[in-house]
């Protein structure tokens, strides 16, 4: 379960950063401006992005395998992050992960991450 949460939390902080420095005006008009298109996204709007933005936003997770972390929990912690992002842009799922992402669809300067590395960060609104 540790080795999990590892996982969970290496992604989060990962994608937050790279998010943070997608939001860099000229980074944006290269590579995220095609992922704000949508305001009100659907499940399968979550990797429309330039192929930069999809490649580097989820290489988080492979953190915890250099420092000894169980591959199963691995395994377990992407598929959890997939079907969290896929939820996470459509307001059908709110129930189950809220709407703190499609949030940041509305206004791009706050809710980069996941609502506890905004709340960390002080970009949670």
């Amino acid at each position: 379960m540790l080795h999990f949460i590892q996982y969970i939390i290496a992604y989060d902080l990962w994608f937050y950063a790279v998010h943070r420095v997608l939001h860099i005006p000229w980074l944006y008009k290269q590579f995220h401006y095609q992922h704000h298109i949508y305001k009100h996204p659907e499940w399968n709007d979550t990797f429309s992005a330039h192929w930069v933005e999809n490649t580097l936003s989820g290489l988080g997770i492979f953190l915890p395998l250099a420092w000894g972390c169980s591959f199963r929990a691995f395994v377990l912690a992407w598929i959890v992050c997939l079907g969290r992002g896929i939820a996470r842009h459509d307001a059908r799922w709110a129930w189950l992960v809220g709407t703190h992402h499609l949030r940041h669809h509305i206004s791009p300067n706050k809710n980069f991450s996941s609502f506890y590395i905004d709340c960390l960060f002080n970009t949670a609104r």
